[in-house]
């Protein structure tokens, strides 16, 4: 144990700044790829049967499955942050006891989404905006994936962000890993094999998820096992201060992705006027730029132990040095991105559906969403880092500047005045004038930290 401690020592507070970096975050980015993947294995597979009815139903989940990635950001970047800080601080009885409540709440929630979900499950399919051809097919695929899949995802994300916030990434990525790899297997057998359709695509992403929670519970009782992470639960008393923390460090993550989700509804229910098609279109393309975006929230989330233990320990050098080495490798992965996108539009939309509407709306689209990766990076390296210090107001104040205050106004003008382009071409334009505001922002609250530090002031996440 005395050796693992001086490892996690090493990692968070002398390991050269990009190494540290890439060693939590290679992981991170490796189960965000791994879930975009899946997705695309849906969409791909689901494009083949050349329904673009289907394929809308895909998209229309999205909003609601954003929902769920909402809740995970919550308990996950918030334990995540708050089990560095603590290790940081060397409380770490503060550590284990957070490690130890977080799926517990994260399941407790999950039952009761569930619940919520079967019971309502055709009108929340039309408020996420499904046509008269798409609503069966859409209420199909969200029996399993909202109706069941949260409660295995929500747990296993859990304990995943207890392990990554001890430095321990890899185990997390061991278990999300199997899981998507898992689904993408399952994907034809169920899809083709079974003539599901999009029931057997959805019941695949149930089951591997499932197989990668119980994975995931048998990884962290080995690793207990070496280096006690969770607390004895006999006597386990549950802590509402602690909880309160996870929850307000983990609120402005949640904030965006809700956000986001509303403002997603809001734009599919705005493009169902242009057709399935153009729905279709739309999701495609927005799963190939998160297939390249997530590598930049992979970077960015494995950023937050870093500067959160670096918060608690003063150190304001090295958290200064891991936000400027992260956007480096953020904008080198943006420059990648471009390249590998653009010259591929139409290869790419083809690859996933050969209907001929889709291609041609979405080729454009896809083109265009080649830049997301640099413009969201920045604006997601910002929001981490202020979250990873505790700036919890600052960094909710961004995601509603974002979502509400310039997306929604952006989409409303851009359907009246220009139609489907336009509209596609909002999240550009919001990550831009958001990353302006951001760079002054950052600058002037890292300073305010560093002030702090010097007079001694007590601080907190």
């Amino acid at each position: 144990m005395a050796r693992m401690d001086l490892d996690k020592r090493e990692l968070f507070e002398t390991m050269p700044v990009y190494r540290a970096i890439l060693s939590l975050a290679i992981p991170n980015v490796i189960n965000q790829l791994a879930n975009v993947i899946y997705n695309l294995a849906d969409t791909f597979f689901i494009g083949k049967l050349n329904n673009s009815s289907m394929v809308a139903a895909l998209t229309l989940t999205m909003s609601v499955m954003i929902l769920i990635t909402a809740v995970s950001n919550l308990f996950c970047i918030g334990s995540c942050a708050v089990i560095a800080a603590a290790l940081g601080a060397k409380d770490e009885k503060k550590a284990r006891d957070v490690a130890t409540m977080t799926p517990i709440m994260a399941l407790v929630f999950a039952v009761v989404f569930c619940v919520l979900v079967q019971c309502f499950r055709e009108p929340i399919a039309l408020y996420s905006g499904a046509s008269e051809t798409s609503l069966e097919y859409t209420m199909q695929y969200q029996f399993w994936v909202l109706g069941l899949y949260p409660v295995p995802f929500l747990v296993s994300t859990s304990i995943g962000a207890g392990l990554r916030g001890r430095g321990h990434a890899k185990f997390e990525m061991y278990g999300l890993t199997l899981g998507n790899v898992l689904n993408i297997i399952l994907d034809p057998i169920f899809i083709f094999g079974f003539g599901m359709g999009v029931s057997g695509a959805a019941l695949a992403t149930f089951l591997a998820t499932v197989i990668s929670c119980t994975f995931m519970i048998v990884i962290a009782r080995r690793v207990h096992s070496k280096e006690a992470i969770y607390s004895p639960l006999k006597g386990f008393r549950f802590n509402w201060s602690y909880a309160r923390s996870i929850v307000t460090t983990g609120f402005p993550a949640f904030l965006h992705s809700v956000l986001a989700s509303v403002v997603n509804t809001f734009n599919l229910n705005v493009m169902k006027n242009y057709s399935d098609a153009a729905v279709a279109a739309y999701g495609i393309c927005r799963k190939i730029e998160h297939t390249f975006g997530q590598v930049v929230i992979g970077l960015c989330q494995g950023t937050i132990p870093l500067i959160s233990y670096n918060y608690a320990n003063r150190n304001h050098q090295r958290l200064t040095e891991v936000r400027k080495k992260s956007l480096v490798l953020i904008f080198l992965w943006a420059a990648i991105s471009v390249a590998i996108i653009l010259p591929l539009s139409k290869q790419i939309m083809q690859l996933f559906i050969e209907d001929e509407a889709t291609v041609t709306f979405g080729i454009p689209v896809v083109s265009m969403y080649a830049f997301l990766p640099l413009t969201m990076g920045y604006n997601n390296n910002s929001r981490t880092t202020l979250q990873s210090l505790g700036k919890k107001k600052i960094s909710s104040a961004f995601s509603i500047l974002r979502q509400l205050v310039i997306t929604v106004p952006l989409i409303i003008l851009t359907d009246k005045l220009w139609g489907f382009y336009a509209i596609c071409a909002v999240p550009l334009i919001a990550d831009v004038i958001t990353d302006i505001a951001a760079h002054f922002i950052l600058k002037k609250t890292l300073k305010d930290i560093k002030a702090e530090f010097e007079s001694g002031a007590e601080i907190s996440l």
